[in-house]
């Protein structure tokens, strides 16, 4: 009886390791950033946890509140396009300091901007505000592809 259950404990450790090292082999050749063109919200102090821990992605720092959801719209089709997902920061989030800048919750682009991010490091950013609305999305289109080639492709 004791070695009917050692075996079963046996093949049940087996089991789990070659799902685990499974999961790793399949997930080391995965872009890092891949998604569906969510744009994820985060509040200030999840944003500087998120630069913190991982900081790799496309972060957007929005600042202009009238032009937002216009901006946002433009990034998500181009996200979407790309098969990837970002994160916003906020700056009019009433959970944002006013008296500390973008650099304090881990974001080093200017305000207005998509950027691409590795490991915490800022390796390019767009400004939203440099196109007209008409230009925008091809640019955003551009740019996100190219980040993600040179950035997170193999």
């Amino acid at each position: 009886m004791n070695r009917k259950y050692g075996l079963i404990s046996l093949i049940a450790g087996l089991v789990l390791v070659l799902g685990v090292g499974a999961v790793f082999v399949f997930s080391q050749g995965s872009s890092e950033v891949k998604g569906n063109g969510e744009v994820e919200e985060m509040s200030p102090q999840a944003m500087k946890k998120f630069m913190k821990e991982d900081g790799t992605g496309f972060i957007i720092y929005s600042f202009d509140e009238e032009n937002r959801d216009t901006y946002l719209y433009s990034v998500k089709k181009a996200m979407e396009t790309h098969e990837v997902e970002g994160k916003e920061i906020y700056s009019k989030d009433p959970r944002y300091d006013k008296s500390k800048d973008q650099h304090y919750y881990g974001v080093a682009q200017d305000p207005d901007t998509l950027a691409v991010y590795k490991d915490g490091d800022l390796k390019k950013q767009i400004s939203f505000e440099e196109y007209e609305p008409s230009q925008l999305e091809d640019e955003l289109d551009h740019f996100i592809g190219t980040s993600k080639e040179m950035y997170f492709s193999e």
